[in-house]
């Protein structure tokens, strides 16, 4: 069908005159200002000059169009709304590619000046409003690292943008970032950079604020970034010493010196690293890894026995297969003594009962073979879910326990089950009743469960299929 009408639309345009494509366009745009936008935007940079604030009209009256009487896009007009600012947008692509360097900045400058609109405009939960400020920025960073720009077009952006990082537009927001990204870039002097230098040197932590010490940081790694372009190597390095509190340096510095194999350094920053972030876990984290890797590397098995027991007890973040707790545990038997293992496992064992880590303590009683300990955990936690992961040695050795308790689980689930989905998942748990061996107490579950009154047709349907 789309097909279909293109070729009607070319067959028409061959067939129109200029003066019914003049009547047809001076009609549309009278009744359609969004028409009119678009059929201007065909004239700036060649019969009119460009401006910014026409491109942020243009937004705003979309932001109009696609609100509901409150005032509000909601949810599913975001969509919408985000693929009819992206046809703006898209002019500045068009105007790149054809080095209209005039009208790209007008279109990147009038939608970017009305970011905070376009995110407080409407529900975006899918994202697609702060999609348009990303496609923004993201044109913005092309047009600024675009080796066909000329340098007056260059001093522009950067000026701009080292004006908008200035007034802190859109702080609050990683996209006031952009803004000094973009002049870092474009920072082809030293009078340049030295500016940029002082912009990000007046961001300071003025408080103890989470934010205000996050922009202090980040303003740091900017400065690195200029300086990785104007200064040298030991002077880079010299920086990060003396702002070694910021983690992102230490980091940096910890890997440095782990390449050089100078594992005292590593662990002087490690272990500073760990005091002085310490009400940071995840930091914490990180700073015990490198001591770790760098007592494995020095052979202090003590101190790597420390640390096993650590993420043992801590693990590391998702996909760290190395400190997981299967891996820590392996470590730490690796180190400790076989004739002293037993004992040592006692200690984590009462560690883990201490923290209330039912977890760590169900797969030492497993990795053990502690079958009576972890019975008695069953007996005290006779709840379904405990039973079914229980080791198949435990569900074996105590079977006919097994069965009586789990009858009784699955007796009380019934009683508080109320629709089919509840009766599906009572009859899954009668199947493994059976598996266990408890044929008996499934029939009269089932028998049970028939005779309830008021009768339940869905759960005697659900039943009959067992």
């Amino acid at each position: 069908m789309a097909k279909q009408k293109k070729d009607k639309i070319d067959l028409l345009l061959s067939k129109l005159d200029k003066t019914q494509f003049a009547d047809f366009i001076r009609k549309e745009c009278s009744n359609n200002r969004q028409f009119q936008d678009r059929f201007l935007a065909l004239g700036a940079g060649t019969l009119f000059k460009p401006e910014p604030k026409k491109y942020a009209s243009r937004v705003k009256s979309l932001i109009k169009t696609y609100s509901d009487r409150y005032g509000f896009i909601e949810y599913r007009a975001t969509f919408d709304f985000n693929r009819a600012v992206t046809k703006i947008l898209d002019e500045a692509d068009e105007a790149i590619e054809k080095g209209q360097w005039d009208v790209a900045i007008a279109v990147l400058t009038g939608i970017s000046s009305v970011a905070e609109d376009i995110i407080s405009s409407g529900d975006d939960s899918a994202g697609e409003l702060g999609a348009i400020v990303d496609g923004c920025f993201a044109t913005w960073h092309e047009l600024a690292i675009n080796e066909a720009l000329p340098e007056n077009i260059k001093a522009e952006i950067f000026e701009l943008a080292l004006s908008r990082f200035n007034d802190r537009d859109l702080e609050g927001w990683d996209w006031w970032w952009d803004w000094i990204e973009m002049a870092i870039d474009l920072a082809d002097t030293p009078e340049k950079q030295n500016r940029t230098f002082m912009a990000l040197d007046a961001i300071k932590p003025d408080g103890d604020s989470w934010s205000a010490k996050f922009h202090a940081k980040t303003a740091q790694k900017y400065k690195l970034k200029i300086m990785s372009r104007c200064s040298s190597a030991e002077e880079q390095v010299k920086f990060m010493y003396d702002n070694v509190a910021n983690p992102d340096f230490r980091k940096k510095l910890i890997q440095m010196a782990w390449d050089k194999g100078d594992y005292d350094e590593v662990l002087r920053l490690a272990g500073e690293g760990v005091n002085h972030d310490a009400q940071y876990a995840g930091l914490v984290s990180d700073w015990h890894k490198w001591e770790y890797k760098a007592y494995r590397a020095t052979g202090d098995q003590n101190n790597e026995l420390r640390l096993a027991r650590h993420f043992f007890f801590s693990e590391g973040r998702w996909g760290e297969k190395e400190y997981t707790m299967e891996s820590m545990y392996s470590v730490l038997k690796s180190l400790v003594p076989r004739e002293e293992w037993d004992n040592y496992a006692k200690t984590l064992i009462s560690e883990a009962e201490g923290r209330k880590d039912i977890d760590h303590l169900l797969y030492i009683y497993t990795q053990e073979g502690m079958w009576q300990e972890y019975m008695d955990y069953i007996r005290k936690n006779p709840a379904i879910n405990n039973i079914d992961k229980a080791p198949e040695e435990v569900k074996k050795l105590f079977k006919g326990e097994i069965v009586k308790l789990y009858a009784t689980a699955v007796r009380n689930y019934f009683q508080y089950a109320s629709n089919r989905d509840s009766y599906r998942e009572g009859v899954e748990c009668l199947r493994k009743l059976l598996k266990y061996g408890g044929t008996n107490e499934a029939q009269q579950i089932v028998t049970e469960q028939k005779s309830r009154t008021p009768r339940r047709p869905a759960l005697i349907d659900e039943l009959s299929k067992l």
